[in-house]
């Protein structure tokens, strides 16, 4: 008894031991590493499994996993609605105190289920490849999770590609905030994409320049017309001037998705300025988008015509015309021979009236295909009829379906095919801003302007009155244009517009953009103390 005693806590392999068991059992960390992170399979539980597989890597000092307390939900009416940094302003909040703390994983629960997690933000400590590819195996296993803030952990363009790889393996996420995390070439682009459905983008205070702002502005131009998912987009606090505005700019001419923009705290003047405001009135077409609204349209045209079936075949060609005719003689041939053979059929049945079993049958077709009298006398009515009557109703129900065949095979078209159906049922055409409806002045195209988006905030930028000018005239063009929701008092198109308060009293054009921004915004604050008032 005592030999088995002693062999009981050794004999049980490591799988069945739990990190309880192992400490208490005396297998050292040497026994443990046997285990090596591709074995485990994950829970669904983050702080489980990362911490299980953060002890298989190797790792001595593991990162906590800390579950934030939800904040109280702020009042509707005390919030200052559609402002784009809200949602991210609260990462770099909750990290402004991190560099004196210990590595950690911030989690936002929806219930005390350790699978619930929402929201996860790191800060303040590197994430190199070795961590990142934790993330790889734990992230995706975590089917809640929406939204990843990663602020100041110093990623690379090789960290930066492996997170965009665990993205793909995420669904469900629809928010990123990546902030100050400058990467030298400048790919945050990669994260605007047709593979990932991403609607919030934060991007603040990531070094980005001119040249990063045109590529991603190629980003959001290269979307397909069916994505729609990308609604806010913030890059304030980086390095973009002019320049960058205008590329921007040229991302907006056509895109009908973001509904909010944060261009805050850059170098923007007013030629930047100047260019967002003419994406928001009426805006001439290019060379190359008029080339490309006339390929839509004649691809449009082409669609539609053969949805409304031809009235008359005035251009049928000669062949046509003998091949319906040559039909139209068989089938009249047909039908003839058709006929005699029913004429003879009537006449043998009428030889055969003597035979006393088919005497009822032979009466009721005598009476009912033949004017001769039969041996069943019928009533006076029926002797009056016509004699020629009853063949016609033999062969006519023939003759109309077979006439009507050819007819039909002659003059109707074939039935659509899948693609052509499913074209026809979503034309998605029809959401490209090309087709809108153009005015044409002075030789040019003028297309009505981007009304989608809603709100854009330039504050902390370096926008004189020359600027202010052009977003009063879009916006008196918008009211022109616009109307209220049915239902509330909110207009579409721009309804918050932010410049910053650093204009003199006796601006009047910033007065006359407050006037006509007021009335628009439909969660404006009543507090004239803050360090910006939102117009």
């Amino acid at each position: 008894m005592g030999k088995k005693a002693d062999k009981g806590p050794r004999d049980r392999t490591l799988k069945d031991c739990t990190e309880e068991d192992l400490r208490h059992t005396g297998v050292g960390q040497q026994d443990k590493t046997l285990l090596t992170p591709e074995e485990y399979e994950c829970t669904g539980i983050l702080e489980q499994d990362f911490t299980e597989l953060c002890s298989r890597s190797g790792y001595t000092e593991i990162p906590k996993v800390v579950a934030r307390s939800h904040p109280p939900s702020t009042p509707v009416s005390e919030k200052h609605g559609l402002d784009d940094t809200d949602w991210a302003s609260d990462t770099q909040a909750g990290h402004s105190n991190l560099s004196s703390l210990k590595p950690c994983i911030r989690v936002e629960l929806e219930s005390e289920d350790g699978r619930s997690v929402q929201e996860i933000s790191i800060g303040g400590w590197k994430i190199d490849d070795k961590m990142m590819g934790i993330f790889a195996k734990c992230l995706p296993a975590v089917t809640s999770l929406h939204k990843i803030s990663l602020w100041n952990v110093g990623l690379t363009d090789s960290t930066f590609s492996s997170f965009l790889a665990i993205l793909q393996h995420c669904p469900n996420v629809r928010a990123v905030a990546l902030e100050g995390n400058p990467l030298p070439n400048q790919s945050y682009c990669k994260l605007i994409s047709d593979d990932l459905v991403l609607s919030h983008i934060s991007l603040r205070n990531n070094q980005i320049n001119d040249e990063g702002a045109q590529l991603i502005s190629q980003a959001i131009l290269n979307l397909k017309m069916t994505n729609k998912a990308l609604s806010s987009l913030v890059l304030s606090y980086n390095h973009i001037t002019d320049l960058g505005a205008g590329h921007i700019a040229q991302a907006l001419r056509l895109n009908r998705s973001l509904l909010t923009l944060n261009l805050s705290s850059n170098q923007i003047g007013d030629q930047g300025a100047l260019a967002l405001a003419e994406v928001l009135g009426h805006f001439s077409l290019t060379h190359t988008e008029i080339v490309e609204r006339r390929r839509l349209l004649l691809e449009k045209g082409t669609q539609e015509q053969p949805r409304s079936p031809p009235t008359s075949r005035p251009a049928d060609s000669k062949s046509d015309r003998l091949a319906n005719h040559a039909s139209t003689t068989a089938l009249d041939k047909a039908d003839k021979n058709h006929a005699m053979k029913a004429k003879q059929s009537v006449t043998k049945k009428k030889d055969k009236e003597k035979e006393p079993q088919k005497k009822e049958d032979r009466s009721s077709v005598s009476n009912g295909t033949s004017g001769t009298p039969s041996v069943v006398t019928q009533p006076g009515p029926a002797k009056k009829e016509d004699p020629k009557t009853p063949k016609k109703q033999l062969v006519n129900p023939d003759q109309k379906s077979t006439r009507g065949k050819g007819v039909k095979s002659a003059t109707k078209r074939a039935p659509l095919s899948e693609q052509e159906v499913n074209r026809q049922v979503e034309p998605t055409e029809a959401a490209n801003p090309l087709l809108e409806a153009a005015e044409f002045r002075h030789g040019k195209v003028f297309l009505p302007g981007n009304k989608v988006l809603i709100s854009l905030n330039l504050s902390r930028n370096k926008i004189a009155e020359e600027g202010l000018k052009g977003f009063v005239a879009a916006m008196e063009t918008q009211i022109q244009e616009t109307k209220p929701i049915p239902g509330t008092k909110s207009h579409t198109g721009l309804m918050r517009l932010s410049v910053g308060n650093n204009f003199p009293d006796e601006c009047l054009t910033h007065a006359r953009l407050q006037e006509i921004m007021l009335p628009r915004d439909p969660m404006k604050s009543s507090k004239s103390s803050e360090e910006e008032q939102p117009l």
